[in-house]
């Protein structure tokens, strides 16, 4: 079973702290994106959501958070989420940060969506985001203070230990 982990980068400006509204470890955090099968190619359309609130394996053995047959294949598919390798995306730890591993069987995640359940924090203020993905970027004016993240990217990479 391969794993795979989900890095995000953005450009940020006058923003201290970028992360999911909890924390790295986000269990209300909901994850947004496609599927494709390794065995037949399949891909979905829409994106699908991952959570860990929701464990949808049989028994003690599978507790994963999202099991679906291939539309392509039929064959079943898992991923379950593996918390602990989070970190917040700060203007001073690089561009690039991990947010989350995912442990696939049968079916890899792409296309990942920022989807609301986010907060920045600023010199003064957090700005949380329940808003759908406004294409990566989001710029305001706080107590007169312009603040900005554009280029927000999220992208798998095969996670190596």
């Amino acid at each position: 079973m391969p794993r795979v982990m989900l890095l995000v980068s953005a450009n940020l400006t006058n923003i201290e702290l970028l992360q999911t509204q909890d924390g790295t470890d986000d269990g209300n955090i909901n994850y947004f994106f496609r599927l494709h099968c390794e065995g037949c190619g399949w891909k979905t359309k829409d994106r699908v959501v991952v959570s860990f609130n929701v464990r949808e394996g049989q028994g003690r053995r599978d507790s994963s958070n999202l099991r679906l047959n291939c539309q392509g294949c039929g064959k079943v598919g898992r991923i379950t989420l593996i918390p602990g390798y989070g970190i917040p995306l700060t203007e001073h730890n690089g561009h690039e940060v991990r947010l989350m591993v995912f442990d696939c069987n049968g079916l890899l995640p792409t296309d990942y969506s920022f989807n609301g359940g986010w907060l920045a924090k600023t010199i003064h203020i957090d700005l949380s985001g329940n808003e759908e993905d406004n294409n990566g970027e989001y710029m305001a004016v706080v107590d007169g203070m312009e603040v900005a993240i554009i280029d927000l990217e999220g992208k798998f990479v095969p996670f190596e230990v």
